[in-house]
């Protein structure tokens, strides 16, 4: 009696060869094509104007003209939420990363309540 034959036939095909596609494709980061850092550069230089339109609110509030100073305010306050989200996505997605996470931070800076709360406690005289 002969030994049964182990090796796979051509109309048989075995469990290994339905596996052998994932040998020849590997994940290289290096081959990736390098991400823009253009989002994160974006929403850090609107923070930074969000911070200017904050001390413009604050300088009009010093001169009595209370219902553009609102209005600046308000503005602000919601495009500051829009630019910390916006700025999150960007750290998240490695698109600026460094200017993004700086772009948090002054984003939550840029809200009129944070904002009017750390001058009062860092000048009290105001």
């Amino acid at each position: 009696m002969a030994a049964p034959d182990l090796t796979p036939s051509d109309d048989a095909e075995s469990p290994a060869e339905g596996l052998a596609i994932f040998d020849d494709q590997t994940h290289d980061e290096s081959a990736a094509p390098a991400r823009s850092s253009r989002l994160g550069v974006v929403v850090l230089v609107l923070a930074v104007v969000l911070l200017a339109l904050d001390g413009v609110a604050i300088a009009l509030l010093a001169g009595d003209a209370v219902t553009a100073a609102a209005s600046i305010a308000l503005v602000t306050m919601l495009a500051s939420i829009g630019v910390g989200v916006v700025a999150l996505v960007a750290v998240a997605t490695r698109r600026g990363r460094w200017q993004a996470v700086a772009a948090v931070l002054l984003s939550v800076l840029a809200n009129p309540f944070v904002f009017v709360w750390l001058l009062g406690a860092l000048v009290p005289s105001l």
